[in-house]
């Protein structure tokens, strides 16, 4: 239960960056070098994102790893576990 909600913050995310830097998805996923069907499974909490695949998508974001996961709905989670 513990890693679905980790999950679920994880691919909120990463649609919530996409969408603030008003980036599509078939952008990101031309970015990123993953697929517009995995990239959209992953966003909608369907498939989870391996590490490398969380930093490809930053690469594709242009942000830093730390960037990503440096927010407060993570914060909040990792205070509860």
């Amino acid at each position: 239960m513990i890693n679905q909600e980790f999950n679920e913050i994880i691919c909120q995310r990463i649609a919530a960056l996409r969408k603030s830097k008003k980036i599509t998805l078939e952008k990101l996923a031309y970015q990123s070098g993953i697929s517009k069907g995995g990239l959209s499974e992953i966003e909608r909490n369907m498939k989870e994102p391996r590490a490398y695949t969380i930093l490809r998508i930053c690469n594709g974001l242009g942000i830093t790893m730390d960037e990503f996961f440096n927010f407060q709905e993570l914060k909040n989670f990792s205070e509860t576990i």
